[in-house]
């Protein structure tokens, strides 16, 4: 019975001997062959058990990948459908065709501006279409666009259009439309072109809003122009009037010249502070995109490379610094011109000197410090007790820094005037640039000395020194106001006295004395 079974199995390698042949094999020996077969079938089963687990394993590993295949299939129509409703609800016109040149896929909006026709089925049909139309036209408005340079085309041959400028002009609807126009080629994973893409974005406002300020700019240069002019002939006229000491005419035309400039810096002023807000806004944007995106796409990394962000960042607050810094000196100039005229009606109100005279120095730091081409300047300040003055502050104010400028000025113009030599062998001991600022009260005056050790003032220019348009400083460097106008507001609107010592060489103080109370008179 067991030789019939070894015998009938597939598994039996080998001689199987029958029990019946007893003329060959003894008992003994056929037991052991038994074994050894019996031993070789249970080898083979379990190989064949081996392979069946495996196979096993693999069946189940095969219908997992298909299982997960087919999830990603579903997940992939999915998002096939949602970019297809995304694209279709967008603005901007999108066209896809592929490397024959045959749509297969335009968003209602492209449509409905480059006017593509529901029986256009490839780009060349309905590129030449609208070529015969007159439909398409270079940035300059009159060459018709070639059709082998239409974004489209180009990009399923390969190359990469980049914001290219096309105008749309529509027969039915007698209306014309500028187009930006993106276009990138697609390709398989194997690197193989397969078609293009491209995206058409409406920018006719900002065509517009362009041509508007270009007509803007032409009024505004002819403007300029003729602002030119009247300021040519406004000088001629002051020259002569101040010749003639027909300084109450010449009052009148400053006047108006503020009048038209204080308007549109005002304008320029106002807009600083809104523009740096928005600037910090952005920037802050930009942090807070940092801060959750750390990692953004390469084309995004490569972008802030390309316009270096970090440079950005730090200059565009120092470019609007210096915007800011501009407007003030064009509005501290039309003050100067304003208060020439005699037009500055703001009220008395009892101030603090010192504060006046510690805020003007502040907004001169950066001329007071030391630099590479300057030691710098040594402000020495010995104030005594003031109480409160009665006066227009924002005047004072402007005296105050009037003077410290020209002292400013002065030493700045000593230290430019000697040779890199001298200034390299200067003196341990030699005096640094100082500027001395003393306050006083004496009875019911204030009195406000500002010396420098600067070069001092030629006794020939000391008559003349609150001359209205008279200045000693370089051609560009001085208005010729600043003192004049000076003394207009100490002697004139405050009822003091400034006055001037200097000998050449020695320096110059200047001497502010102010009434307490405008009740009184300041004597000397």
């Amino acid at each position: 019975m067991v030789a019939s079974t070894v015998r009938q199995s597939p598994f039996c390698i080998g001689k199987i001997f029958s029990v019946n042949d007893t003329n060959h094999v003894t008992e003994s020996q056929e037991v052991e062959q038994l074994r050894a077969q019996v031993v070789a079938l249970e080898e083979l089963l379990e190989v064949y058990e081996q392979e069946t687990l495996e196979k096993s394993v693999r069946l189940e590993a095969a219908l997992v990948d298909l299982q997960e295949r087919a999830q990603q299939l579903a997940y992939s129509e999915e998002a096939l459908r949602v970019l297809k409703s995304i694209l279709e609800s967008m603005g901007d016109g999108v066209m896809v065709a592929d490397e024959a040149g045959r749509f297969l896929f335009i968003n209602p909006a492209a449509k409905q501006v480059l006017g593509v026709q529901p029986d256009s089925s490839s780009l060349e049909q309905w590129t030449t279409q609208q070529a015969n139309l007159g439909s398409f036209y270079l940035p300059d408005a009159k060459t018709p666009y070639p059709t082998e340079q239409f974004p489209l085309v180009r990009a399923i041959q390969g190359e990469a259009v980049n914001a290219t400028e096309m105008l749309v002009r529509s027969p039915q609807k007698d209306e014309s439309i500028w187009l930006s126009a993106t276009a990138r080629s697609l390709r398989d994973d194997s690197g193989i072109l397969c078609g293009g893409v491209a995206v058409f974005h409406n920018i006719t406002t900002i065509k517009q809003t362009e041509e508007a300020l270009r007509q803007s700019e032409g009024r505004s240069r002819e403007q300029a122009q003729r602002l030119k002019q009247t300021l040519r002939t406004l000088q001629d006229t002051q020259s002569k009037l101040v010749q003639s000491e027909k300084m109450s005419s010449l009052g009148q035309l400053v006047a108006g010249v503020a009048h038209e400039i204080n308007n549109p810096i005002n304008f320029i002023y106002g807009n600083i502070h809104p523009a740096e807000q928005y600037v910090q806004d952005l920037l802050h944007l930009v942090d807070l995109y940092q801060q959750y995106y750390p990692e953004p796409l390469p084309a995004i990394q490569t972008e802030i490379e390309t316009m270096d962000l970090s440079f950005l960042r730090a200059d565009l607050p120092k470019l609007l610094s210096s915007m800011r810094i501009g407007s003030d000196r064009i509005r501290q100039i039309v003050l100067s011109l304003r208060n020439f005229s005699r037009l500055d009606e703001a009220g008395m109100k009892p101030s603090n000197l010192h504060e006046g005279i510690d805020s003007s120095l502040l907004m001169l730091q950066n001329r007071l410090k030391p630099n590479a081409e300057s030691p710098g300047i040594q402000i020495v300040q010995h104030y005594g007790k003031l109480p409160l003055v009665e006066c227009y502050a924002g005047q004072i104010n402007q005296v105050f820094m009037n003077l410290l400028v020209n002292a400013v000025d002065a030493l700045a113009e000593t230290h430019n005037a000697q040779p890199n030599e001298q200034l390299s062998s200067r003196a341990v001991d030699s005096p640094l640039p100082t500027i001395t600022i003393i306050t006083e009260c004496s009875d019911t005056q204030v009195i406000v000395r500002i010396r420098d050790n600067g070069p001092g003032i030629s006794p020939s220019a000391l008559p003349r020194l609150f001359d209205p348009f008279f200045t000693t400083k370089s051609v560009g460097q001085g208005t010729g106001l600043g003192l004049y106008i000076s003394y207009q507001i100490i002697a004139e609107q405050h009822r003091g006295s400034l006055e001037c010592y200097s000998e050449p060489g020695q320096g110059a103080e200047f001497q502010v004395c102010i009434p307490v109370q405008q009740t009184t008179v300041c004597k000397m």
